[in-house]
C-alpha cells in the first residue's frame, strides 16, 4: 500500500508491465517476504494506478479497507464512510461505466 502525505511514487512489479491496459480487478499480490507470488491476476494498468493513487493524501489518503468488486459493494452498504475511504472503491468507480451498474446488484 502506498501511504504518503503528498504525491510521491508508486513502485511497480514487474507483472504491473504485462497486464492490460485497460478492465477491472487490478491485483497483483505479491508476497514479498517469501520472494513468491502468493496470488496473480493479469488485470489492469489503469486500474492499479488509480488504487494506488488514491492512496495519496492529495487525491484522498484512501485505505484497503475491502479488496474486491463484492466486498467493496458489502462495504458501501454496511459502512458508507469506510467505503468513502477505501482504494478499491476509488478504482472501480474510475473502471465502470454506469450502464454496468445495477442498482440493488
Amino acid at each position: 500500500m502506498t501511504c504518503c502525505l503528498s504525491f510521491g511514487r508508486i513502485n511497480l512489479c514487474p507483472f504491473f508491465w504485462t497486464a492490460p491496459t485497460t478492465g477491472t480487478d487490478s491485483k497483483v499480490c505479491v508476497d514479498w517476504s517469501s520472494s513468491f507470488i502468493t496470488e496473480f491476476s493479469s488485470e489492469c494498468k489503469a486500474g492499479t494506478l488509480i488504487h494506488e493513487a488514491s492512496h495519496f493524501a492529495a487525491n484522498g489518503r484512501t485505505f484497503d479497507y475491502a479488496y474486491g468488486q463484492a466486498a467493496a459493494r458489502a462495504l458501501a452498504q454496511t459502512d458508507p464512510f469506510k467505503a468513502i475511504f477505501n482504494a478499491d472503491s476509488h478504482e472501480y468507480f474510475a473502471e465502470n461505466s454506469p450502464a454496468e451498474c445495477k442498482i440493488g446488484a
